[in-house]
């Protein structure tokens, strides 16, 4: 049985899945509040499947591009899960999890999940395939929005975090912007089943989360007088 964590954003959820096919999941909506949520929400699903975290066989989880504190949380708690219940552990990228969710729609097509990142930024990549055959054509990356309408193709399939601009931009250039129609945790245990049977799994010790910049705290600069 296992266990997907899906806290990339204030959209949660958590699921429990045999061979990468949900079969129970939990998902709700929080207020920056991650760290108090997610564990109880854990033991909640588990309960209700009548099992225990002893019967865990896998962890995956959303390694973002995201919120920088949902993120830490999720990744802090599969690692530590896996660790502890000494089980495998797959990280999958949100946009690689937000572009399959639409993989069937896509039908072949090249897919581009973008994500808002603050900052007048999105991040972005491009994938293309169904079950058979899985192809990541572009590695995540952060831009300005003017770099992505750019990339976009005729007949690019484009989901995820969609303004009026990019909106735009898609119709501009003959793509066309497709929406998921499940949570982005179901297609989270899909990839992080294919991950494990590929032999992919991370090392508990070694995974973080994937930001593409740093965050913007730290210590206070000084001016010099």
């Amino acid at each position: 049985m296992e266990l997907s964590i899906e806290a990339a954003s204030d959209d949660m959820g958590v699921a429990l899945s045999m061979d990468g096919v949900v079969a129970l999941m939990a998902t709700w909506e929080t207020r920056q509040n991650h760290s108090v949520e997610l564990l109880p929400n854990i033991d909640r699903l588990l309960a209700e499947a009548g099992r225990t975290k002893a019967d865990v066989s896998a962890v995956f989880v959303d390694v973002g591009p995201g919120g920088y504190a949902g993120l830490r949380v999720g990744v802090s708690v599969a690692k530590a899960l896996a660790h502890a219940l000494g089980v495998p552990l797959a990280g999958v990228g949100r946009l690689e999890i937000d572009a399959w969710g639409v993989a069937a729609e896509a039908t072949g097509r090249r897919i581009v999940p973008v994500h808002r990142a603050g900052r007048g930024e999105v991040a972005w990549a491009a994938y293309r395939g169904d079950e058979a055959s899985w192809v990541e054509e572009a590695a995540p990356r952060m831009s300005k929005p003017a770099a992505l309408h750019e990339a976009l193709a005729a007949g690019d399939a484009v989901t995820g975090d969609i303004d009026d601009e990019t909106a735009a931009a898609v119709a501009r250039v003959g793509a066309a912007t497709v929406s998921a129609h499940r949570h982005r945790v179901v297609a989270l245990a899909a990839l992080g089943a294919r991950r494990l049977a590929a032999g992919r799994a991370d090392d508990p010790t070694a995974l973080v989360p994937l930001y593409l910049r740093a965050p913007a705290i730290g210590p206070k600069r000084v001016e010099p007088s």
